[in-house]
């Protein structure tokens, strides 16, 4: 009888693209700040029926248009 192949895929892995419920446990963001966000268009999200749908990278784009960077030694 053949051997079925194990599924190599971790099963915890996340998916690439994420729900703010799923997004605020990764990113530390809370979930009513990342619908805000995303409610004024400054966080890019993927319309999938009702959810919205959010890839790392757009938290990485909008981290790096919002932070402050740290003043130098003196």
């Amino acid at each position: 009888m053949a051997r079925k192949e194990a599924n190599t895929a971790k099963p915890d892995a996340l998916p690439m693209l994420k729900t703010t419920q799923q997004m605020s446990r990764v990113s530390g963001i809370g979930e009513n700040k990342l619908r805000e966000l995303m409610d004024k268009g400054e966080l890019e999200f993927v319309q999938n029926g009702n959810r919205r749908l959010i890839a790392d990278a757009a938290i990485w784009d909008w981290y790096n248009r919002a932070k402050t960077t740290a003043a130098k030694g003196a």
